[in-house]
């Protein structure tokens, strides 16, 4: 089958591998479509130490199952599933708390030294596929990895109805935990981002205010808009100090802010403002085996628009180029999808 394989930092090379065979518990899935992760691009830059060559990467995959392995009673091949992209023991400490992306003995697909999906085909194990609807394209399928990540965040501010939110960086993060928040029926969604394309997808999504953080001041509009009193609610998508002072100021007394963007290791912040204010800050970091299974039903079920965010498709042979070109300059480009 036809690969392409990390070699080491700046170096992908599409060539044919070893054909892949499900064992017991397994399916082998034709892989029909898999994003590009920034994380993906760090690791073929090689400044993660998340990518041991020589592996294959991608973990944001969707595709048709075409073979069975011994076992597997739950799926038929001609089933089209999204892949929650770990393999969990289920029988550690962390898996019994239903806590499967901090199983102590899990392997990621496309991380460290685990093949992943920029390939013809995958085999993986039943219980990490999910179906999808028939009229979900794969693309769009694909989008349910980064979907988790910006769902599970969401989750972590509560009820959101009638509230006013502000959403800080309209990357892929950014844009689909937009998505998540318009499905709670908020009273309005204001996002912010360096980028006017970005924000223009972000309008088409469903946002009511969006600002140039660059050219406009982002606390004045947000205390203008909602008569000095802040937004009850911010998700901060970037990760830098600059931001999530951004979402501090903005937020009303009480509010809470969820951290979802690591650019920084370390912020400044003023401590103060938290204390006096009374606001609450929380980390989100992945997202669990469930729900991502709650996301695909939402998605299945039409409650999510998530497609506006997909940019590009191109060939698996030509993801070497691209991946080179997206490490200097992405442009506007959100998410770009390797199709088979």
């Amino acid at each position: 089958m036809k690969a392409v394989i990390y070699e080491g930092p700046n170096v992908l090379t599409y060539k044919d591998v070893d054909d892949v065979s499900p064992k017991y518990n397994e399916v082998k899935i034709k892989i029909r479509a898999c994003g590009i992760c920034g994380s993906d691009i760090h690791g073929y830059l090689g400044i993660t130490g998340r990518r041991i060559p020589p592996v294959i990467m991608g973990h944001e995959f969707a595709g048709e199952i075409i073979q069975l392995g011994e076992g597997v009673n739950d799926l038929k091949t001609g089933d089209r599933v999204a892949v929650y992209p770990l393999d969990f023991c289920g029988e550690c400490e962390m898996c019994k708390k239903r806590d499967m992306h901090l199983c102590l003995n899990k392997r990621a697909f496309g991380v460290l030294d685990v093949d992943g999906a920029f390939a013809e085909y995958i085999c993986v194990p039943s219980k990490v596929c999910f179906k999808l609807n028939d009229n979900i394209s794969y693309k769009v399928g694909s989008l349910m990895e980064p979907l988790a990540v910006s769902y599970r965040a969401v989750r972590h501010l509560g009820d959101l109805s009638g509230k006013d939110v502000l959403i800080i960086g309209a990357g892929t993060i950014g844009l689909l935990a937009l998505a998540c928040v318009k499905m709670q029926n908020p009273n309005r969604i204001f996002v912010s981002d360096l980028s006017d394309y970005r924000l223009k997808i972000a309008k088409q999504m469903g946002a009511d205010i969006v600002i140039n953080s660059a050219a406009d001041n982002l606390q004045e509009i947000i205390m203008a808009a909602t008569n000095n009193k802040g937004v009850e609610s911010v998700a901060e998508a970037v990760g830098i100090t600059e931001t999530v002072k951004q979402g501090i100021d903005a937020m009303a007394f009480g509010g809470t802010a969820v951290w979802i963007g690591i650019s920084s290791k370390h912020i400044d912040l003023e401590m103060q403002q938290v204390v006096t204010r009374e606001l609450k800050v929380k980390g989100s970091f992945l997202y669990g085996y469930d729900e991502f299974k709650e996301v695909v039903g939402y998605l299945n079920d039409g409650l999510l628009n998530v497609e506006p965010i997909l940019s590009k498709e191109i060939a698996l042979r030509d993801l070497p180029e691209t991946m080179a070109n997206l490490a200097v300059n992405p442009g506007n480009l959100i998410k770009v999808t390797v199709v088979n």
